[in-house]
């Protein structure tokens, strides 16, 4: 599953002074190297309560990004504002194998696992005997699908 997605929630506090203004809010997410994955998306960014000025969305990236969330504003001077944050998926996938759902498919030889939603698969892993043949019951090895 190289291309397996997961689901993060991110918030940004502008404060009250830039509150209700979920339409002039934007972010775009970087990689490490700088390049850009998603360019100034609006899309299912909401106000945190009434009156805050902390927006949030819900992204979906693929669970092996590395990089930065760039979250701007237009103030309504016309003024820009920006913040940034980090995104560490590393800890976001090691919560979801350890209170997700796994399951052994007896059928394929392979361990699934699940997010905390027990429905959104994250891995599959081929489960092999000690001389490197698919088994599920005696278990010795486990790879990535």
């Amino acid at each position: 599953m190289a291309d397996a997605q997961i689901k993060l929630v991110k918030n940004v506090n502008f404060g009250r002074g830039l509150a209700d203004r979920p339409a002039s809010v934007y972010y775009s997410l970087y990689d490490t190297l700088g390049s850009v994955s998603v360019f100034r998306s609006s899309g299912s960014i909401y106000q945190v309560g009434s009156g805050t000025g902390i927006y949030g969305s819900q992204l979906s990236i693929n669970q092996s990004f590395s990089g930065s969330i760039l979250w701007e504003v237009t103030a309504s001077n016309g003024n820009v504002i920006f913040a940034s944050e980090e995104i560490e998926t590393d800890q976001k996938i090691t919560r979801h194998f350890t209170v997700g759902r796994w399951i052994i498919d007896e059928n394929t030889n392979q361990m699934i696992f699940y997010q905390e939603d027990n429905s959104t698969e994250i891995g599959r892993f081929d489960l092999k005997d000690r001389d490197g043949t698919g088994s599920f019951e005696e278990v010795f090895e486990r790879t990535r699908s």
